[in-house]
C-alpha cells in the first residue's frame, strides 16, 4: 500500500524505468505531463480503486478506472495489452492522427481514461465510457468528457463509491484480520470514506462478527 495526494494505492508495484518513459515520448512525439509522471514514480504497477463522475456533476455516471496501464513492455517483452505504448498504438488507429491521446487506465467494462498530450490544454484527463443497454439503467450512449483540467485535478476529484466500498469490505471479511490486505482496505476506507463504519453494510458485518461464537 502506498499513498499519493491523499489517495491509497494498492500494489504490487514496479519501479519506473526512465528509459521506458523516453521510449513512450518517442512513440507519441510529446513529453509526458509532469504531474502524471510524478504519479507513476509512486504508483507504477499498482491500482487506484476510486471513482469519478462522467461527465462531472451530480448527474454524471459513477465510473472507476482502477486498472492502470504500465510503462515499458509486458511479461512477454512486447508492447501488448495493458502497456502505455501498446494501448496508445491501438487507440491511434481508432482516433487517427488528429489527436494525441494517451490511454492511461481502464475498467472491466471497456471504458478508458486518456491523458491529452497535444492541443491547447496538454495534461487534461478525458474519460470515454461505452453506452449500455437501457435495462442496465446506465448511460445509453457513448460519452466523452473532460474529468480533470490536469492529472492532479483528476486525482483530487476521485472518491470511493458505496458499491466498491461494500464489495471491498466484504472481501476483507473473508481473510484473516492479520493479513496486510485487511489493514490496507481499512486504511483506504478510513481515509476516503469518513463515517463508513456507520453504513448499513459495515454494521451488518460488525453484527456478524459479534454473533460468532468464541472459544473459551
Amino acid at each position: 500500500m502506498r499513498r499519493y495526494r491523499g489517495r491509497v494505492l494498492y500494489g504490487p508495484f514496479a519501479s519506473l524505468d526512465p528509459g521506458d518513459m523516453q521510449a513512450l515520448e518517442a512513440e507519441t512525439g510529446y513529453p509526458v505531463p509532469v504531474a502524471y509522471r510524478a504519479f507513476l514514480e509512486v504508483a507504477h504497477g499498482g491500482s487506484l480503486d476510486y471513482s469519478v463522475r462522467v461527465p462531472p456533476g451530480p448527474d454524471g455516471e459513477i465510473i472507476a478506472f482502477s486498472d492502470l496501464y504500465r510503462a515499458g513492455r509486458d511479461d512477454r517483452g512486447e508492447y501488448g495489452f495493458g502497456t502505455l505504448t501498446g494501448e496508445y498504438r491501438q487507440w491511434a488507429k481508432i482516433i487517427g492522427a488528429g489527436r494525441a491521446l494517451l490511454p492511461i487506465a481502464h475498467n472491466g467494462g471497456g471504458d478508458t481514461l486518456f491523458l491529452e498530450l497535444d492541443g491547447q490544454s496538454p495534461g487534461r484527463v478525458i474519460a470515454f465510457i461505452h453506452g449500455l443497454p437501457s435495462w442496465t439503467g446506465l448511460t445509453g450512449q457513448d460519452t466523452v468528457a473532460v474529468v480533470g483540467d490536469s492529472f492532479d485535478a483528476y486525482l483530487d476529484s476521485l472518491f470511493i463509491s458505496e458499491d466498491i466500498a461494500e464489495m471491498a469490505w466484504e472481501d476483507a471479511q473473508n481473510i484473516d484480520s492479520s493479513d496486510p490486505w485487511h489493514d490496507a482496505v481499512e486504511a483506504w476506507l478510513n481515509e476516503g470514506l469518513p463515517g463508513w463504519r456507520e453504513r448499513p453494510w459495515a454494521l451488518r458485518y460488525a453484527a456478524c462478527d459479534r454473533a460468532r461464537p468464541t472459544r473459551r
